[in-house]
């Protein structure tokens, strides 16, 4: 009887219907807060989900996401996902059996005896432990969520950057395979000259040293493009993949935004201090009055009927803890005061870079336009110099070399563009938005909530 009693007094306790106590009001808030925080919840997934069908992952980028870090930062958010359902059930009654057997100290026969029964206790106030627990361990979700999207945001860059290196390879090795043909088709000639004594040996060694200069670059642009096939080896990216698309002129557009600090980075390290000042609110809680409803029954196996139990509150309340809080306090303070100056330095790293990339393009576009000229001028003089030596004005290492400078100026044009390429991807990196280069934030955000 006395378990029954025991029962009906924690339902009530954990009713709605309870005694208007304070302790008893605030337990109700929060968890009315948490039922309407998982609504909240279920609408925003379901929002998602119907974005989702609209809007279907790129094949590309469902390939890196299937990378085996991103599969653990994915599991990282489940297990955070979990911590939260931890620490929420804190507030639910806890029912514990228990039992005791041994002999009677009563009499002297040694009669064993065993008793059975209950323990249930229900937290009715924390001062705030719980709810402050429970906060912090959905910002963690959070950031766990920013760091996920960071990810994947870093490892497609690593691919973009590879796949640039490739067509930089491509256009490297065109003009390589044009300027040696012209070199191959004029060496005879050459060679014969120079034993004639018709044209010096400096003239030679000029033409020689240009041949070596685009060699050089041929060699160090194909170790960069078979480094970028290995990478796209890495994510299962084949020759069916076509690559990504990057706009190179859509980072004027970021200006605007720089001053909102919207971007993953900044907002992983908000949650970050977000956390922390949780993690406070949590310490501060745990020096106030801790009460629970208790209750234990308590019977032997062969007298049920007359059981012992309790019923009533249990109430703690801390007095001194040799400045534990204290200390806790102070460190917590000073993880977010550094988290603040971080993300202050990455603030105005956004705001050199975005200068930086100004001044770049300023310095790309002069020396763009330069190199058209030079080799629009280099062009000429070949065809000049082509008619004069039908006219046997000219001789035919004049001929080589100024073609062979020709064809360096255009390799010069293409790492030139293969510069200002990289130096957009790094402001992109450095701003920490580099899906907007391939126009996949959408896609990103919708996979950081469903993949998990």
């Amino acid at each position: 009887m006395l378990l029954r009693y025991i029962f009906i007094i924690l339902c009530i306790g954990s009713a709605s219907c309870a005694p208007n106590l304070p302790f008893l009001n605030q337990q109700a808030e929060y968890q009315n807060n948490s039922k309407e925080a998982v609504v909240n919840s279920i609408d925003k997934v379901q929002t998602k989900e119907t974005k989702s069908k609209k809007l279907k992952i790129d094949p590309r980028l469902a390939k890196i996401l299937r990378s085996p870090s991103l599969i653990a930062n994915r599991k990282n958010i489940e297990a955070a996902q979990k911590t939260v359902l931890i620490v929420q059930s804190q507030t639910e009654p806890v029912v514990t059996a228990i039992s005791n057997l041994g002999p009677k100290l009563d009499n002297n026969d040694l009669e064993l005896d065993a008793t059975g029964g209950l323990s249930i206790t229900k937290l009715i106030s924390d001062g705030g432990v719980v709810s402050a627990m429970s906060n912090s361990a959905e910002l963690n979700v959070r950031a766990l969520e920013l760091l996920y999207a960071q990810n994947i945001n870093s490892q497609l860059m690593e691919v973009v950057k590879a796949e640039q290196a490739i067509v930089n390879f491509e256009k490297i090795e065109a003009i390589y395979n044009e300027q040696l043909a012209v070199y191959n088709d004029n060496l005879p000639l050459i060679q014969t000259a120079a034993k004639a004594n018709i044209i010096s040996k400096t003239d030679v060694l000029k033409l020689e040293q240009l041949k070596l200069k685009s060699e050089e670059s041929y060699l160090t642009a194909k170790t960069a493009a078979d480094s970028a096939q290995l990478i796209r080896k890495k994510y299962n990216l084949n020759n069916n993949d076509d690559f990504f698309t990057i706009d190179l002129k859509k980072w004027k557009s970021v200006e605007k935004k720089l001053t909102k600090n919207n971007f993953i980075n900044i907002q992983l390290i908000e949650a970050q201090i977000h956390i922390l000042e949780k993690d406070i609110v949590a310490i501060e809680a745990q020096y106030r009055a801790n009460v629970a409803l208790a209750g234990t029954a308590t019977a032997s196996v062969t007298d049920i009927d007359n059981s012992l139990g309790f019923v009533g509150l249990n109430i703690s309340l801390p007095v001194k803890d040799g400045g534990k809080k204290d200390f806790q306090i102070q460190e917590k303070q000073i993880q977010i005061e550094a988290l603040k100056q971080q993300k202050a330095d990455v603030s105005l790293l956004k705001n050199t870079s975005y200068k930086a990339i100004q001044n770049f393009q300023k310095i790309y576009e002069l020396r763009s336009k330069l190199l058209s000229s030079q080799i629009e001028n280099s062009q000429v003089i070949s065809e000049d110099i082509e008619l004069k030596l039908r006219a046997g004005a000219a001789s035919v290492i004049d001929l080589a070399t100024e073609k062979m400078n020709f064809y360096d100026l255009r390799s010069q044009g293409i790492a030139l563009e293969y510069q200002n390429i990289n130096e957009v991807i790094n402001f992109y990196q450095d701003i920490g938005y580099q899906c907007d280069l391939t126009e996949l934030c959408d896609q990103i955000n919708l996979a950081t909530i469903s993949n998990h």
